[in-house]
């Protein structure tokens, strides 16, 4: 008759507590996630973001922080566009700065002094300038335009449908928002527009 076998095998208690103390046998932390904050979490979206489109596979491929560093150099421009340029991104379109511009306010002005000021100095810029806006306060004390100081030009011939209110529109805008070079000529053009556009013309 057979002998039941013993059973040889023991633990060794000291061993085993040696081999679990030891991380190089931690092999449980491979399933574990492991705790980011939101700045790495952010970090590693962006990663993930720039191997999807630049086919970056290796984590230690040096090519994502030159893309970085392109992406920010990038942003701090448009962001010192924005600065330097916020006047003329966000103002009226095209307006040309000069160094005799105000607001186009047409009341509290005395037209006949600054034109005649504008005249004798041969700055057509103002006088054109100056034409307009007393034909702008014209056609508001006739209430024939509700004018306000936010309005555009464009705005007015819209309001006030006349062929001779157009085209004087049109010249006072090439001068003050296109850079035309005003000239005694324009401003006799303007002068006569004026007339015809008090007399009634067509509007």
């Amino acid at each position: 008759m057979l002998q039941p076998l013993s059973d040889t095998l023991s633990c060794d208690s000291a061993l085993l507590h040696q081999y679990r103390a030891d991380e190089a046998y931690n092999y449980a932390r491979e399933l574990q996630a492991p705790e980011l904050d939101w700045w790495d979490w952010l970090m590693s979206k962006i990663g993930e973001f720039l191997s999807e489109i630049f086919n970056i596979h290796s984590k230690g491929d040096f090519r994502i922080v030159i893309y970085i560093v392109i992406a920010l150099a990038f942003i701090a421009l448009i962001a010192f566009i924005l600065y330097r340029y916020q006047f003329k991104l966000f103002g009226r379109v095209g307006k040309v700065t000069n160094e005799n511009d105000e607001e186009d306010n047409i009341y509290g002005v005395d037209f006949e002094a600054v034109y005649a000021k504008a005249m004798v100095q041969k700055d057509y810029y103002k006088a054109v300038r100056i034409v307009y806006l007393r034909t702008l306060r014209w056609l508001s004390d006739g209430n024939k335009i509700s004018w306000q100081l936010y309005k555009t030009p464009t705005q007015y011939t819209r309001e006030y449908l006349s062929v001779e209110f157009e085209r004087m529109t049109t010249a006072f805008m090439r001068v003050r928002y296109g850079n035309y070079q005003a000239s005694e000529e324009l401003v006799e053009l303007l002068i006569d527009l004026e007339s015809k556009i008090k007399e009634g013309g067509q509007g």
